[in-house]
């Protein structure tokens, strides 16, 4: 089994460069691979299902269904910026949504394995926080996807401004958070988000635990490798 763990591609009409990275990832080194996780924020922003009518994504959408059509089974977890993703969504790419709010757990060569996009991994809680808070609640979700596309992007726009910048540094994420998760049982958390890419052990009572952290794909293709119980941070 080998499985491919990536975060943080900010697909956006305005960086092309990064569509046709994904898409020779996905053509060539995923076409090897058994299973795909994206840690979220895939896109630069997702309005909810009218998005798949638009132009922005429309390659890499059509390479993602191409990918699970050929067998790739490729799991989604929610970020930041792209987290109206439900039944039409998997339902034309193939992809599965994670059914967690902030969290994927997984069991791997008997280790407990954490997914998350790693937002909620922070200790933030300033306007641009609650204001996601709001922004992804059921009742909002509900109102938001039936607005014209047109106001759906002028909202995500709004969001975008008022969310701040990400960490960027894998320091940034809050202690306390990633130990309460090792205590919790797990033994390998993977994360994006701090478009880092990291590795860091250390021992939790008296464990060895790891937390991984990917690198966003601003300069190249940043991904972390599962195969055989052994990890390996890697990128082109």
């Amino acid at each position: 089994m080998r499985r491919l763990f990536l975060s943080d591609v900010h697909l956006s009409p305005r960086w092309p460069d990064r569509t046709a990275r994904l898409i020779e990832f996905l053509e060539r080194e995923a076409a090897g691979a058994d299973e795909l996780y994206i840690l979220g924020d895939l896109f630069d922003y997702w309005i909810g299902p009218k998005h798949l009518d638009l132009p922005d994504y429309r390659e890499a959408l059509a390479v993602l269904r191409q990918a699970t059509g050929r067998g790739l089974r490729v799991v989604f977890i929610l970020g930041n910026r792209d987290f109206y993703m439900r039944r039409r969504f998997e339902e034309e790419t193939g992809v599965r949504v994670a059914a967690g709010r902030t969290s994927h757990h997984m069991e791997v060569a008997s280790r407990k394995v954490c997914l998350c996009h790693g937002d909620y991994l922070e200790g933030r809680r300033d306007l641009g926080f609650w204001i996601q808070e709001l922004i992804r609640s059921r009742p909002m979700e509900a109102f938001y996807t039936r607005l014209p596309a047109g106001m759906q992007k002028a909202g995500a726009g709004f969001y975008r401004r008022v969310s701040g910048s990400k960490p960027r540094r894998p320091s940034d994420l809050e202690d306390g958070k990633v130990l309460a998760e090792f205590r919790r049982g797990t033994d390998i958390i993977v994360c994006g988000h701090v478009h880092r890419a990291q590795e860091a052990r250390r021992s939790v009572d008296g464990r060895e635990v790891v937390l991984f952290t990917l690198g966003d794909w601003s300069d190249g293709a940043s991904y972390l490798v599962e195969e055989g119980g052994r990890w390996e941070l890697a990128g082109v």
